[in-house]
């Protein structure tokens, strides 16, 4: 899930497809056709389902930005350049594959795009390293001219767009920001959608806030549509310290029960969801629990379980 991991049984589907893919990749080949390299050209996609899941796709470092103290945006080329968009639609995911030095397997890991899907020649990661993480180590140390493999994609929430005005609520936890940004972002930006977002974000600290520009942005261009709430659990949040700003924007604590029930009285107030969905949630698993597990604090307020979305 973004700079987070995606549900097990996806990881396990598209890891037993990886494997697959690395053994017959001895034995298969293909030939991309030649195409001119133009953006007047109608884009093909660097991954579809399901060639690109057993045969891996090979980028090229760009760019790669330092946002954080462990927070790294980094930008790809896509091999067929501006003649490719990447195919991983809003709120979907790539695997990225590496092998360590000395192991038998490749290390398989999904993140969310922050780049858009229909973006030209480039694909966007952020990521936040673990100090665990293989995958996040290992993206960490790629420098312009690095190359990484990807697979995929992932397919993320199928989402319709609404010609009739409706609230949807987006709840994330760190680094699970990236599949709501991703799918916020393409919803906002469709001038024929109607749907408003409320947009809930837990973090320890505001050096977290990774992509607190870009929505800062999305909310100037789009005040009607997306309303950013910033929710903030760490040092700075502790009783005796000052202000962290817009009082309307910043709350000191957890996304908690009173957070919650605000933002669900605001979504009330017109029509809620989508017909099947009321909330999207991405979050760290003891956050997703307390948010939305058998007795969470959604089930408390009265939203059923199979209207939550959990990337």
């Amino acid at each position: 899930m973004s700079l987070s991991l995606r549900s097990p049984r996806a990881l396990q589907l598209a890891a037993g497809a990886a494997f697959c893919g690395v053994a017959s990749a001895a034995y298969f080949s293909t030939k991309r056709p030649l195409q001119l390299d133009s953006s007047q050209n109608a884009a093909s996609k660097t991954l579809s389902l399901p060639s690109t899941m057993l045969f891996s796709k090979q980028l090229t470092v760009t760019k790669v930005e330092q946002v954080n103290h462990d927070t790294k945006k980094v930008t790809f080329a896509l091999p067929g350049g501006v003649g490719e968009i990447s195919g991983v639609e809003a709120g979907s995911a790539i695997l990225t594959q590496h092998t360590p030095p000395g192991a038998w397997f490749p290390v398989l890991r999904p993140y969310t795009p922050i780049s858009d899907a229909d973006e030209r020649g480039t694909l966007q990661l952020l990521v936040k390293q673990y100090p665990n993480g293989q995958a996040s180590r290992h993206i960490h140390t790629l420098t312009p001219g690095s190359k990484l493999q990807i697979r995929g994609p992932i397919p993320g929430y199928r989402y319709t767009a609404s010609t009739q005005a409706r609230q949807v609520l987006f709840i994330a936890g760190g680094a699970g920001i990236t599949p709501l940004y991703s799918l916020a972002k393409k919803i906002v930006s469709d001038a024929s959608d109607e749907t408003r977002i409320t947009l809930l974000w837990g973090v320890n600290g505001t050096r977290d806030l990774v992509l607190k520009a870009e929505l800062e942005a999305l909310e100037a261009q789009f005040p009607n549509r997306l309303s950013v709430k910033y929710c903030i659990s760490g040092p700075e949040a502790a009783p005796g310290t000052g202000s962290l700003g817009d009082e309307t924007k910043f709350k000191k604590g957890h996304v908690d029960k009173s957070v919650l029930q605000e933002a669900i009285e605001r979504c009330k107030k017109g029509r809620w969801g989508d017909g099947k969905t009321k909330v999207w949630l991405c979050g760290p698993p003891a956050m997703e629990e307390a948010i939305a597990g058998q007795k969470g604090v959604l089930a408390e307020l009265g939203v059923a379980k199979n209207e939550i979305h959990k990337f």
